[in-house]
């Protein structure tokens, strides 16, 4: 795999990260302010002590933004790696659903003409491994560039919707910030205001530093878990009160390990038994104590037959398991054991919604209930693939790149479309996993869970804020290979800078090569989107969402037959 150019990586107008923090120094009013006035004062003493300064914190990881008054701060369903202290000004919360289409996305996205990527073909047709140094279109946008509006009158539009206001020094959108998930809520400024960002890795370090701050930050999250129900396919009609209610009565569990991947490679070249190794969330023919939601990571289905251990489906973020069983419950008011059994893969949040308050609080609400769609039980393929799929993590993916071996001829036509978009520098392998006539090329996958970005000690790895795509910033990477290490499927490395004339750039400090990481960028800037997909003369080529359980059993289908 030879990777991109500085050049091939690029941001669109309206959805760039707006995580390229300024290298400008945070003032020194603001960070007073911040030690005597903000949530940071319960945890300033403490890092200290422990000889890491929030003061040092911050001036890496975090960035004085302003915005007027009707921006939209946050969006519901975007993601974003940083929270937000209110240092001057009026923000709120947005709090009910219906006002969110008021803060719905115009999608922007730059992409190059038809003529431009034509243009593509009569550039360097050499495969050559290096990063331009001096070539590159990352832009950093403040905090005012293409920042959208609510375009209604503010004061109407708080008078006919529910909103809370946020206070100075108060603390907002860690959840989405520590969980590497989408906003729960959307937030915009009531007046002109200044907040204090902060992204996720200094909180992180102020997290280690701190218990006192710790514990905080867990009850704060817990006070602010109702926003959770929000985003459920079960659960996103019921009113605020129920929601409050239901998380007030639920009980919120962790299972597995964070760092599952660190360990993955081991056990895949061990190839002992998956199963054996995953916790057991619910037994199945024990007592069914409620309905189990999905937040985070995916979890193995699996049933009982004889002795053996069958994979039956996979759950993912929003999914549910138990409804068939609460149906019953609610009819004859006689619990049903559990159908199956539910195994963590990796490491997942999930919330227990009580059975009786199920039945009592969100039955009555829900209305044309589909069964089978809410339960999402993701099992429309063959035992042996969902086990091929559930071992390899590879449900993890929202691009996952599949090959039909028996379409393809191997005539690299991919590789081949790969580096002519990308300046002579394919993005991924034409190797990985493979199952029968089925292979899983070694190219990113943007997971759904992207433990790529935990290491990364300036965020240039990061999720795209509103397509969720995991991508690159160049001119925020330093070559440290946290995110090649932290990759579980080995689809992201480093290569070497080069300058115009193709030398390798060196290090002054170490007189070694200057390093850059690179991966598949989806062809984010091209109009036809995947150029590896476009030019298979064969139809061999697939991107499958995990998430979507009909298309990919019809993927699936079509290639093992």
């Amino acid at each position: 795999m030879c990777p991109v150019t500085g050049s091939d990586i690029h941001d669109s107008e309206e959805d760039s990260r707006g995580h390229c923090f300024s290298p400008e120094a945070i003032p020194r009013v603001v960070l007073n302010w911040v030690q005597y006035n903000s949530i940071l004062s319960i945890a300033w003493d403490e890092c200290e002590s422990r000889g890491k300064s929030i003061e040092s914190i911050l001036q890496i990881d975090a960035r004085v933004v302003e915005y007027e008054k009707a921006d939209i701060i946050i969006r519901k369903g975007d993601y974003g790696g940083s929270v937000l202290i209110p240092l001057e000004g009026e923000i709120r919360v947005n709090l009910e659903e219906s006002g969110e289409k008021n803060f719905a996305r115009k999608r922007v996205t730059r992409k190059r003409s038809w003529l431009s990527a034509l243009g593509q073909i009569f550039r360097r047709k050499t495969p050559v491994e290096r990063i331009n140094a001096n070539s590159s279109t990352d832009k950093v946008y403040t905090a005012k560039a293409h920042v959208p509006r609510l375009e209604i009158d503010l004061e109407e539009y708080m008078s006919k919707n529910l909103t809370r206001r946020i206070g100075l020094g108060e603390i907002c959108g860690e959840i989405a910030a520590l969980r590497r998930s989408p906003r729960t809520a959307s937030i915009f400024a009531e007046s002109d205001c200044k907040l204090l960002e902060i992204r996720w890795q200094g909180v992180r370090e102020i997290l280690k530093n701190s218990k006192e701050f710790s514990h905080y930050l867990e009850d704060l999250i817990g006070d602010r878990r109702h926003q959770i129900f929000s985003g459920m396919k079960t659960l996103t009609d019921l009113p605020e009160a129920i929601q409050r209610t239901l998380s007030a009565k639920s009980i919120f569990e962790r299972w597995g390990s964070d760092h599952w991947n660190r360990n993955f490679r081991k056990i895949m070249q061990s190839q002992s038994s998956m199963i054996d190794r995953e916790s057991i969330i619910l037994q199945q023919g024990h007592h069914m104590d409620g309905l189990y939601v999905l937040l985070s990571g995916f979890a193995r289905v699996t049933s009982k037959e004889g002795s053996e251990e069958k994979t039956v489906g996979y759950l993912r973020p929003g999914d549910v398991y138990g409804l068939k069983e609460l149906m019953k419950l609610s009819r004859t008011g006689v619990s049903s054991p559990a159908l199956r059994s539910i195994r963590a893969v990796g490491a997942i949040d999930l919330v227990v919604i009580p059975s009786n308050d199920f039945v009592e609080y969100v039955l009555p609400e829900l209305k044309n209930l589909d069964v089978d769609q809410l339960g999402s039980e993701k099992g429309l393929i063959s035992t042996e693939l969902l086990n091929f799929f559930l071992d390899r993590r590879i449900v993890n993916g929202n691009q996952t790149m599949v090959i039909d071996l028996n379409r393809c001829t191997d005539c690299d036509d991919c590789v081949k479309a790969c580096a002519v978009t990308h300046d002579g520098n394919p993005r991924f392998i034409r190797e990985g996993y493979r199952h029968a006539k089925l292979m899983v090329a070694t190219a990113c996958m943007h997971c759904i869970d992207p433990v790529c970005l935990v290491g990364c000690p300036t965020g240039a790895i990061h999720r795209e804020h509103s397509t969720g795509n995991v991508v690159i910033t160049q001119s925020e990477c330093i070559g440290c290979a946290s995110c090649v290490e932290s990759c579980p499927y080995d689809n992201i490395r480093t290569v070497e800078v080069q300058d115009a004339n193709g030398e390798a750039v060196i290090d002054l400090e170490t007189g070694k090569p200057v390093l850059k990481a690179t991966k598949c960028d989806l062809c984010i800037d091209q109009p036809s989107g995947p150029a590896c997909v476009n030019a298979c003369p064969h139809d061999a080529l697939h991107r499958i969402n995990f998430s979507d359980a009909s298309g990919v059993s019809s993927i699936v289908e079509r290639i093992t037959g």
